[in-house]
This record gives structure tokens, C-alpha cells and sequence, in this order.
């Protein structure tokens, strides 16, 4: 169930260990496994919080060319550089193998949880880990989103919907960060007020303090340095770790000693938990800021707080556990499971978007960390003007359509505009085209729509010209006009008031425009009207009298984006799942080689055991003796030449000790089957000899039987029986020690011979005997009102019997119906 950030590559004769096997095993294998990689995706090598955690890595971290964060580590007998995206989709592989081994089929779909302060460039690098993984991502969740959905999905006291929700604060101190949010509940729906997240503060910090602190003292005490080794580092942080859950839960002061530490010195210390509190003063007092940030500008008060939730393994710090009481006084609950509430909610996420499950609908509303403005650029480069598109805490996943004038193609650049703690600001540029200006010159009407999607990804989904013009039609109905004009109504609402602010100047620019050619229609309609009187010409306005009436009708084209983000692009997506997959091939040879050498090992030791027990009657003195020679010289052979051989060698070797092996295996077998064989052999004589004795004594049960079936019984029954005398006779005079004469399958076959021949007439039925007719009844006569049922049967009867009386009745009962038996 737990399975740590911890993935281990190595040499090759081992293959790639994962989890809890790749932790098991990072002492021998310190500088080729990776470890706590996740806070890492989609970070710069450059990045300020890179350089920081870049001491405490054991394995080896360097910059790419790209700038990204690269790892060291040695596979297959030379060395690879793995992107911490190539590392989780390792690890995410293997997740997905356990699952369907677990459930017995295939699985695809899945939800990963992100912390909530991952910015766009971070999520889609989980994206590409995912898809290099081969799964399909149908939400990427905020943490505290799925710990929110653990908690509130099986609460039957909900409120309604329209009610109060229901306010609790979930506060997530995990190992490499800390995640505050306050979520509203109602019945169905959860909506996130408010969170906020320090990514420098987790239990990994907690336990940098003590490390740090033993380091110190160890150089003033044994004079070593203990950041010179890497598997002396990895040993101490391993009992500080220790340690500190054992502070946790005692108040006294806890040594730590460990043996052959340095250079065959032992070391030995202690610390209190007053001196870990004072140690981590700082790292408290961060967390007391959070919470009292999370009160700042909050939508609620420290009143409207209903429930504290907390999870994650550095919550168990008693000051922790502390200061959060303090701050939102509240005591903390403890309901959901530390470790996996995280997990938890990602599963049941995930059944509720999956279409192969039938869960009970639970709506989330989660808020973005950090405001996107967008910035549009003229066709010379400068700046035309920007927006904030989605504010700070806005919900999400949510669409907006936004509204622009433009004579060219529309550049966009979107942004975060607020602080996040990561390098990458920008979030992408999007080219939108081709808009050209209208007929008369004026600025086209581009409709935009923008979009944060389920992963909490930013996007400009799609964009279309919105141009009028005039066509034909006959006189409209009244409720048709009245339609058209609500559309008009609900175009206007869908533009934004950031868009209509900047198109205020060029839509003036159109209006003026307009009112011009009306005025010069007006001018040129009124010449003509005067040319027309002059010339006295009544049947040109007839004619314009006669003209169709139009009416104005909306185009939308559709228009490309061009999308520039950094990020992967489909040619590195291929080659990190080509070699994904190459690692997975080499890693399946390699654990079918060492389950081929694992067999012979197996089969050396326990042959070995077996021929001193009770397979040593099986075999003679001088084989034996050979035998287990060649059991030992294999044995010499796997720990020396034999260590890295091929699969088949072993094979080949397995197949040569199994000669022998599996006939005294097979010697052994027999003895033991043989006499169940001859039993049941001779119970198969004793049953047609039993029948035989029943047919001398006239037995009904089998006077059905031909003289040529008796006689063919007969002589089969003496037949078989002397087949099982000699085959007694050979059993009897077997050696354990030599192959059997006389085999189990042998004697089987005899008697399944002796059964087909004899029991299908020992089985024989009986003909069957055919019923005597019954007599056609004559239409009975009325009964009369005054005689009884008995005697009209008595008459009836009788009249019946009159004209057959030279026919005496085949059985008397069947002449007399009183005649019958009463129970």
C-alpha cells in the first residue's frame, strides 16, 4: 500500500527496483537512486528552490542544455541523464502494474494529485509523465481538492444546497510541503474558499534541523565530516528520520547510536523535544504565518469554521498539532487516514469521471492560485493593451469568451499576475489568424474563448470573425423578430467588460464609419427622387417599391490558433516512451534470467535436502553418491562463472540435474500410487464377481441378462483376474531403487480396459413392460336429483358392463370402482 518517491537503476544484472524495494536497497546503491522527485517536475535547474535541495540529493543532479533538471545515473552497463518527467513515469508504470495485478485487468484511466501551487508548466510536464506511462489523466487534482472529496463524499449531514455550507479547514503537512485550505460543503458539492501552500515547508525540513544538528556536533565530537560520504549522510538522515517520530510521542530526552559510523567510529547523541522546538522555531512560526494568512481577506471568519481536518506524516509534531488549535480554535481531527487521504480522493475522482463505474456524483469547485492576464501586440511588436482574465481565486475549470477589434492577426501572451513560486511566469503565446479588415475598411469582430480546463491547464480553446451582412428574405412573423433580437440580447452579454473596454475606440471608429455611408444613402436617394420628378418617371419607383425587403444575418469563419508553449514537444514524447519502453523490455529479461538462475539455485537445495530424506531408498549408494557431487559443483558454479549467464544456460543447467532428479522424484511417485492402483483395480473384480453370484442365485435383479452377456462377463472376470495376479506379482518383486516394472498409468489403463468391457452389461436395464389398454368410457347419463353418487356410479357401471358380459374385465378393480384401495 505505501510506496515511496524511490527509484533505483543501477547495474543491469539487478534491473530497475521501484518503491519500497528501490528504498530498501539505496545503501548499495546510493548514487544510482532517485528519491523525492515529484517537487521537481517542470522546475529549472537554475531555479532558487533547485538550489537549495540540490545538497541534500544523494544521487547525482546536473543542468541540462535546456536548462531543465537532469539526473546521473548508471543502466545497462553505461550511464543515462533522466529528466525528473522520465523518472515519474517509471515509477507511475510500475503503479499501474501493481493496480492490475490487484484487479486482475487492464487499467488505463487514472487521477494524479498535484500540490496546488504546481503552475501550468508543471502540470502539463505530470501530462507528459503520464502519457509516457501510456495512461489517460482524466483530472490532475489539487491535493487538498482530493482530501476535501475523501472527507466530504460519505458525509450524510450535509446541508442542502441552498443552505449554509458546512466550512472545514484541511491542513496537509506532507514531507516536502505544506498545504492550508478551507472548503465549503453542501450535499453534493464541495467549493474551495480558500488555500494557500509553502513549498519549503514539510517534514523533509524538519528533519534537515535535526541531521544538520548531529552533523555539528559529530565534527566538534569524532573530528569526521560527514557530508564527505554519501552513505554515511543517507544512514544518518535514515535514524534522524527515526528519531523524530519517536520525539513525537515522548517527552524525554532520545539517544541516537550508530555503529561502524565513519571510518569504523561509532557515534552516539541526543536531543529533547525542547531542543527540536527550539531548533525549528523558524519552520513553526511559518506555519503560524500561513494560518493566519488563510484568515486574511478570507470569505469566512475563524467563527464560521466548523471542523479542522489534518493529514499528512509531519502533522503526528505535537507543536504542530499546536499552533493550529491556537490559530484557528478549533481542535484538530484526526478522521482521515494520514497517509492515503490523498490517495482516496483520487481514486473515488476518478470513478466518478470514469464511465466503467456508477458512483454518486460529488461536484468540485476549485479556485485557481494565481491571477492570468493576457497581452495582445500590434503588428510592429508593441503592446496594445492587456487584461486580467481570470482573477486570484477564481474557479475552476471555467470558460470566458472575450471579444476583440482587429484589422491583423491577434498575438496573445498570457502570464500569471501574481507571484508564484517557480521560474517559468509565462505561460504561453497564441497566434490567432487570418483576420483581415471588413469590406469598408473597418476593424473585423474576433471572438475569443479562453479556458482553464479540469487539469487547472490555461488555454485559448478556439476563435471565430463574427461578420453581418445583409440577405433577402419575405416579411418575418412577429415572434421570429422577437427571437432574433433575444439572440442579438445574449451575444452583447457573452463579450466581457474587459474586451468591450478595449474595443470602445475601434467600435467608434466602425460607428462613424456607418453613419457616413447612411448619410451619403440618404443624400444619393434624394437626387434621385428630385431626377425623378424632373423627369416625371412614376415607374422606377414602382419598381423600387416592388424591391425585396433584407434583414441582417451573422457569419461566424472560424479562425486558427497557433499555440507556443514550452514544453514537449510529440518527437520527445515518442522517444521518452520508446525508451521507457526499451527499459521495460531489458528489465523483463533481466527478472526472467534471474528467475531461471533462481530456479536452479531452488532446485540445487531442495534435491539436495530430499535425497538425505525420504527420496534416499529411491536411489542407490553409488548414484547418490555422483548425484550430490554434481549438486555441489553447480552450486560452486552460480556463485562464480555462473553469476551473469543467459537465461537458456540456466535453462540448460536445470534440464541436465533434472535427469536424474526427476526419475528418482518419479520412482517415488510410483511406490506411493501403485498399491492405490492395484485397489482399485481389484475392487472393479470384486464388484462383477459379486454380480456373478447374484445371477447363479436367479437374482430378479439381473434375469435380463442374455446367456452371451453372462457368458462374456464371465470370461473377462477370469481374464482380468489373472491380469491383477501377475501384476501383484511384479509390484512384489520391486526394487524403491530401480524404475518400476509396473507403472501407476499401466495399472489405470487395465481397469478402465476391465470397465468399459463389463459394466455396461452389469449397468443393463430392464426392458420396459407395456401397460395394459384402457377400456374407451361411454358419456355418462344425468344423474337423477334423488340418487346418491354411489349408486349412480353403481348404475352406471352396470350399464356399462351389460354389453360386454362374454368380455371378462382384464383386472377385476378396473370392473368395480369400489373396489379400490383407501389409505
Amino acid at each position: 500500500r505505501d510506496n515511496p518517491t524511490y527509484v533505483g537503476y543501477g547495474a543491469c544484472t539487478d534491473g530497475r527496483k521501484m518503491a519500497l524495494s528501490a528504498k530498501s536497497q539505496i545503501s548499495g546503491n546510493v548514487k544510482s537512486t532517485i528519491m523525492g522527485f515529484k517537487p521537481l517536475i517542470g522546475r529549472e535547474y537554475d531555479d532558487p528552490m533547485i538550489q537549495q535541495n540540490i545538497s541534500d540529493m544523494f544521487s547525482e543532479v546536473l543542468k541540462q542544455d535546456d536548462g531543465s533538471i537532469g539526473f546521473r545515473v548508471d543502466y545497462e552497463e553505461k550511464q543515462l541523464v533522466l529528466s525528473p518527467e522520465n523518472v515519474t513515469a517509471s515509477l507511475l508504470i510500475y503503479l499501474k502494474s501493481v493496480a492490475e495485478a490487484k484487479l486482475g485487468f487492464a487499467v488505463n484511466d487514472c487521477v494524479i494529485s498535484v500540490p496546488l501551487y504546481f503552475c501550468d508548466y508543471q502540470r502539463r510536464a505530470m501530462l507528459f509523465a503520464a502519457k509516457t506511462a501510456g495512461l489517460n489523466v482524466l483530472r490532475l487534482m489539487n491535493d487538498t481538492s482530493a482530501i476535501a472529496l475523501a472527507y466530504g463524499i460519505y458525509k450524510q449531514d450535509l446541508p442542502a444546497e441552498k443552505e449554509k455550507s458546512r466550512l472545514v479547514v484541511f491542513v496537509d503537512i506532507g514531507d516536502n510541503n505544506t498545504q492550508i485550505s478551507a472548503v465549503g460543503f453542501n450535499k453534493g458539492r464541495l467549493d474551495v474558499k480558500k488555500a494557500l501552500a509553502d513549498p519549503q515547508l514539510g517534514g523533509r525540513h524538519f528533519g534537515e534541523r535535526i541531521c544538520n544538528f548531529f552533523k555539528t556536533e559529530f565534527t566538534k565530537k569524532y573530528n569526521i565530516n560527514v557530508d564527505s560520504r554519501a552513505r554515511a549522510a543517507l544512514r544518518l538522515q535514515t535514524e534522524c528520520e527515526k528519531l523524530k517520530k519517536t520525539m513525537s510521542a515522548n517527552t524525554t530526552s532520545i539517544p541516537l547510536n550508530i555503529e561502524c559510523f565513519m571510518n569504523d567510529i561509532d557515534v552516539s547523541g541526543r536531543m529533547s523535544r525542547e531542543q527540536f522546538e527550539e531548533l525549528t522555531h523558524d519552520l513553526f512560526e511559518r506555519l503560524r504565518h500561513l494560518l493566519q494568512e488563510l484568515l486574511y481577506n478570507a470569505p469566512f471568519t475563524v467563527e464560521d469554521i466548523d471542523a479542522v481536518e489534518i493529514v499528512g506524516g509531519s502533522t503526528r509534531i505535537p507543536k504542530c498539532k499546536t499552533i493550529i488549535e491556537e490559530v484557528l480554535h478549533k481542535t484538530c481531527s484526526t478522521t482521515l487516514n494520514a497517509d492515503e487521504a490523498t490517495a482516496r480522493g483520487c481514486t473515488l475522482q476518478c470513478a466518478i469521471l470514469s464511465p466503467a463505474f456508477k458512483v454518486r456524483d460529488f461536484a468540485i469547485n476549485d479556485i485557481v492560485q494565481s491571477g492570468i492576464k493576457l497581452v495582445w501586440y500590434n503588428a510592429d511588436g508593441t503592446t496594445g493593451g492587456d487584461m486580467e482574465v481570470f482573477t486570484k481565486g477564481h474557479m475552476f475549470p471555467f470558460s470566458k469568451m472575450l471579444t476583440f477589434y482587429r484589422k491583423d492577426n491577434l498575438i496573445l501572451e498570457a502570464s500569471y499576475s501574481n507571484p508564484i513560486p517557480h521560474t517559468q511566469s509565462v505561460i504561453g503565446r497564441f497566434e490567432i489568424g487570418p483576420i483581415k479588415p471588413e469590406e469598408d475598411g473597418s476593424s473585423t469582430k474576433v471572438k475569443v474563448k479562453v479556458k482553464v480546463d479540469i487539469h487547472g491547464i490555461f488555454s485559448v480553446e478556439s476563435a471565430h470573425t463574427v461578420t453581418k451582412i445583409q440577405v433577402p428574405v419575405e416579411e418575418e412573423k412577429k415572434e421570429e423578430k422577437k427571437d432574433a433580437k433575444k439572440t442579438e440580447k445574449k451575444e452583447e452579454k457573452m463579450e466581457t467588460e474587459e474586451a468591450q473596454e478595449n474595443g470602445v475606440k475601434e467600435e467608434n471608429i466602425s460607428n462613424e464609419n456607418e453613419a457616413e455611408n447612411v448619410n451619403a444613402e440618404k443624400l444619393e436617394k434624394s437626387d434621385s427622387d428630385e431626377k425623378m420628378k424632373e423627369n416625371g418617371s412614376e415607374e422606377i419607383m414602382t419598381e423600387e417599391k416592388k424591391k425585396p425587403k433584407t434583414k441582417t444575418k451573422t457569419i461566424q469563419n472560424p479562425l486558427e490558433v497557433t499555440t507556443t508553449k514550452k514544453g514537449y514537444t510529440p518527437k520527445e514524447l515518442q522517444d521518452a516512451w520508446e525508451r521507457e519502453n526499451s527499459m521495460i523490455a531489458t528489465d523483463k529479461l533481466i527478472k526472467d534470467r534471474l528467475n531461471a538462475k533462481n530456479a536452479v539455485e531452488e532446485y540445487v537445495y531442495d534435491m539436495r535436502d530430499k535425497m538425505y530424506g525420504h527420496l534416499s531408498k529411491f536411489i542407490s549408494e553409488a548414484d547418490k553418491e555422483v548425484y550430490m557431487a554434481e549438486l555441489s559443483k553447480t552450486e560452486d558454479w552460480l556463485y562464480d562463472e555462473g553469476e551473469n549467464c543467459q537465461k537458456q544456460v540456466y535453462i540448460n543447467k536445470l534440464a541436465e540435474l533434472k535427469k536424474v532428479g526427476d526419475k528418482v522424484q518419479m520412482r517415488s511417485n510410483e511406490s506411493e500410487g501403485r498399491q492405490g492402483a492395484l485397489n482399485l483395480l481389484g475392487s472393479s473384480l470384486v464388484q462383477v464377481r459379486k454380480v456373478l453370484e447374484l445371477i447363479n442365485n436367479k437374482d430378479e435383479k439381473y434375469d435380463h441378462l442374455s446367456e452371451e452377456d453372462i457368458k462374456a462377463l464371465a470370461e473377462k472376470d477370469l481374464e482380468y483376474q489373472g491380469v491383477f495376479n501377475d501384476l501383484c506379482n511384479k509390484v512384489a518383486n520391486q526394487k524403491l531403487h530401480e524404475d518400476p516394472v509396473v507403472t501407476v498409468a499401466q495399472i489405470n489403463l487395465k481397469r478402465k480396459e476391465f470397465d468399459d468391457k463389463c459394466q455396461p452389461i452389469v449397468n443393463k436395464p430392464k426392458p420396459k413392460v407395456e401397460p395394459p389398454p384402457v377400456p374407451a368410457e361411454e358419456p355418462k347419463k344425468e344423474e337423477s336429483a334423488g340418487e346418491t353418487p354411489m349408486e349412480s356410479s353403481d348404475a352406471n357401471t352396470a350399464e356399462q358392463a351389460a354389453p360386454a358380459a362374454d368380455t371378462p374385465p382384464a383386472d377385476p378393480a378396473s370392473a368395480d370402482p369400489t373396489s379400490m384401495d383407501l389409505d
